[in-house]
Formats: structure tokens, C-alpha cells, sequence
């Protein structure tokens, strides 16, 4: 089942990575005359100034993770040198769940695995630098970009008995480290808003394993995760 929803995860991105280089080849920036922006939350078309077009320093906000092993949340923050260059720090809460992990779904009960052991949480908190694609060539309400992060990583390991939330009881904690690798695009002339999507490839080594199945030992926490980033800036 994992192994599917990766492959559609990949398909996915790849068609990603195209929209981006497609738009890349259309939204060319103009080369002569002068381009005028309005407020879009002005009722007077006010003109945006070149102040209001220039990136804010600072900015923080929060992560929705959809992902093979389900759904996340994530909070950054993030400091801008120029138009292009940016570093963050980034922490998340997601499920790392073993491939070999056997759902089933059930009307009364919902879903439940007859071979789950354990819940495995990957709480990472990475620094990283974000730098922005093709600045000279696409307009200003367009902005790829590249990323990576790396840093500590705490997994919380818990009984799967009960309910989900009942489970979180009595867990221990374990310390490894990681990173990921990422691309994405920023959207919008107002650049007090932070609206943006962000594709990331988790890596992270588990060297002693945790036991989330029956079968054997997790010795990853690797994650393939889209990423809808929701902030602000100042």
C-alpha cells in the first residue's frame, strides 16, 4: 500500500516539476516597457509601490503534510538576505509508518492494522537555506525555488492500543538526526503573505531500528511529503 502511494506521490511531483518548468517557459518577465500591479485588496486600484513588491526580512507560519505515511502539521520561521537567499528553521509532527504495515478498514470501527506494534513520530527540527529559481525570467507572483534542511530528529515511540489518542499515553522518546531535499513555489505580488507549495524527500536513519510491526524493526523514518506552507511576513 505504501509502496503504491509513493509511486503516486512521484507521479505526482513529477508533474509538479513540470507545471514549473512549463511556466518557467511562459511567464517570462518583460523586457521593455513597465508593468503595473494593483492591490487586490483595494477597492480603489491602488498601484503597488516598489516597496510594497520588495520581500519582507522576516517570516514564520505553518505546514500542512500530505504525505505516504498520512497527514502532518509543521510551524517555520524565516530570515531573507536578498530576493533570492533565505535560511529557516522548520519543526513537524508526522507518523513514520513500516512498510510492511497491513491497514484494513472496517464500517464500525474504522481503520485499524492487525500487525501494528507501535506508533513511530518523527518530530525533526532542521535549519536549512531556501534559494529562489529563475528570478529574472518569470514575474514576481511566480517564485520556485529550491530547498534543504538538516538537524535533530526526536521519535516518539508508542503502544498502539485503543484509539489513536489513548495510544499517546506511556510512549519513551529516541534522538537520531536527518534532513531532506525540496523544491517548490511561492505565489502572489503581496509579499506580506507567505503562500506557497513545497515537495520534500525526509532522510532519516534509524542506526538501532524501533519495532512498529510485528514483523521487525523500522530502520528508517523516511518520508515523502506535499507540503502547503501558510504564513506571514514582515
Amino acid at each position: 500500500m505504501k509502496h503504491h502511494l509513493e509511486h503516486v506521490m512521484i507521479r505526482l511531483s513529477i508533474t509538479f516539476f513540470l507545471s514549473l518548468l512549463l511556466l518557467s517557459s511562459v511567464l517570462h518577465a518583460q523586457d521593455e516597457g513597465r508593468i503595473i500591479f494593483t492591490d487586490p485588496k483595494s477597492s480603489d486600484d491602488k498601484v503597488l509601490s516598489d516597496d510594497d513588491l520588495k520581500p519582507r526580512t522576516q517570516g514564520w507560519g505553518g505546514d500542512l503534510m500530505i504525505g505516504t505515511d498520512g497527514f502532518g502539521i509543521g510551524f517555520f520561521y524565516s530570515y531573507t538576505f536578498s530576493d533570492v537567499f533565505s535560511i529557516f528553521a522548520n519543526t513537524s509532527f508526522s507518523e513514520a509508518k513500516d512498510d510492511r504495515q497491513r491497514d484494513y478498514y472496517d464500517p464500525w470501527y474504522g481503520q485499524y492494522s492487525l500487525n501494528k506494534v507501535n506508533y513511530v513520530f518523527r518530530i525533526p527540527l532542521f535549519f536549512g537555506m531556501q534559494y529562489r529559481l529563475f528570478k529574472e525570467s518569470i514575474v514576481d507572483n511566480f517564485r520556485p525555488f529550491v530547498n534543504g534542511g538538516a538537524g535533530p530528529v526526536m521519535l516518539y515511540i508508542s503502544p498502539a492500543r485503543g484509539d489513536f489518542f489513548s495510544s499517546l499515553g506511556g510512549g519513551h522518546t529516541r534522538f537520531t538526526y536527518g534532513g531532506f531535499l525540496g523544491a517548490g513555489a511561492q505565489f502572489g505580488f503581496d509579499r506580506s503573505n507567505i503562500l506557497g507549495v513545497n515537495v520534500r524527500y525526509y532522510l532519516i536513519p534509524i542506526p538501532e531500528g524501533v519495532q512498529a510491526v510485528e514483523q521487525g524493526n523500522l530502520t528508517n523514518a523516511n518520508g515523502f511529503y506535499i507540503t502547503l506552507t501558510f504564513g506571514t511576513a514582515f
